[in-house]
């Protein structure tokens, strides 16, 4: 038959295995709580990589912004010596030489011929007339050639600088590309950084939360162990007293027995009454 196991006994065990399903969650609370820590290390170090990739970015964004400035100041300018150009052109300066040239060789074509050729006074002095007007027209085109060649200088001095100005303009809007590509990696960068945090940040609040439920769970087995502990002692408080007690009626017994010595009746009924407090607390079985 299998032995009955007491109050206190049963009480015991209840209380060692609240103890032990404790210390069984706290050791399931302390591994969240490591892979919760270890997940933040890691969380830590892809917001500082977050944080660098977004600092290149925006210096990056910020280079690139003065650059893109000066490549259009540089098309600006070259833009307005195209619309002076426009302005200053006028006849071509080859033209207007060989025109000079043409009247000059007529004016003295007609010199030779008023010194060669016997003219009549009216046709002399036409033909005077005629070679002034010549000499005065080649006077007043080589002014003119004089300013248009000018001109023609000038157009040549604003076509090398729009050319240089618009070199200038490539040459920034290269930086402008480069720092554009070298962005948009920082920018890729700081995205992946992000999503990883996100990814780390919603694993990591998962095991916070399950160490939190944990960590209650815990302290309910240890606030149960507790109760236990103290009906534990009001257990082994009531058996010292019972114990206490007993001792105190055997003790009153012994006296009466001593001195109910030489009446044996009173003798016999000392020892059955005796019996029968014994048996009532469960001390003797009788077999």
């Amino acid at each position: 038959m299998q032995k009955k196991i007491s109050e206190l006994q049963n009480a015991e065990l209840k209380f060692r295995a609240l103890l032990n399903k404790r210390d069984e969650i706290n050791e399931q609370a302390t591994i969240l709580r490591s892979e919760r820590d270890t997940l933040n290390d890691q969380k830590a170090q892809y917001q500082d990589q977050l944080r660098d990739a977004r600092d290149r970015r925006n210096e990056l964004v910020r280079k690139m912004k003065v650059h893109k400035a000066k490549r259009d100041d540089f098309q600006a300018k070259a833009k307005e010596l195209i619309e002076f150009k426009k302005k200053l052109r006028g006849r071509q300066v080859g033209s207007l030489k060989d025109e000079i040239r043409a009247l000059e060789a007529e004016a003295r074509a007609m010199d030779v011929r008023q010194q060669t050729v016997p003219l009549s006074i009216p046709k002399e002095r036409e033909l005077i007339d005629q070679m002034k007007k010549k000499l005065a027209e080649v006077e007043r085109l080589k002014k003119v050639f004089v300013e248009q060649d000018k001109i023609h200088r000038e157009i040549k001095d604003l076509d090398a600088s729009i050319d240089a100005l618009f070199r200038q303009a490539d040459k920034e809007h290269e930086q402008v590309v480069k720092l554009a590509e070298e962005q948009h990696k920082a920018h890729e960068e700081a995205t992946a950084a992000a999503k990883e945090i996100a990814t780390l940040t919603a694993t990591a609040d998962k095991k916070h939360q399950g160490f939190l439920k944990l960590r209650e769970g815990a302290d309910a087995a240890h606030q149960k162990a507790m109760d236990m502990r103290e009906k534990i002692i009001e257990i082994k408080g009531a058996k010292r007293a019972e114990r206490v007690e007993e001792r105190r009626m055997v003790k009153e017994i012994n006296l009466a027995a001593k001195q109910a010595l030489d009446d044996r009746g009173k003798r016999d009924k000392v020892a059955q009454d005796a019996l029968e407090i014994l048996l009532k607390k469960g001390k003797v079985e009788i077999r």
